[in-house]
């Protein structure tokens, strides 16, 4: 790692929790996991365990939350979105 890498500095992220848009600063080293789990948190979403939800990017792809958000290349601005996963809660 060089010193002009920007793993010391935040970057906006927002989250959509179920239609509900939620931003989220964090660090690219940090875990996917914390994001998804501030977003919940953030919009209130209490009722399910994490484990029953997915994070995808905009495309669709749904994102291991044990990696990091630079593993990804997750950018400020970027979008994420969280929603149950199909079959939870029924």
């Amino acid at each position: 790692m060089t010193p002009s890498q920007t793993s010391d500095k935040k970057i906006a992220i927002t989250v959509i929790v179920n239609g509900q848009p939620v931003p989220i600063e964090a660090h690219p080293d940090e875990l996917l996991h914390r994001v998804a789990q501030e977003a919940l948190k953030e919009s209130g979403n209490s009722g399910q365990p994490l484990e029953n939800w997915e994070l995808r990017d905009s495309a669709g792809q749904v994102l291991d939350l044990k990696k990091k958000i630079k593993d990804y290349g997750i950018a400020s601005g970027t979008k994420l979105f969280l929603n149950l996963k199909a079959g939870v809660g029924g």
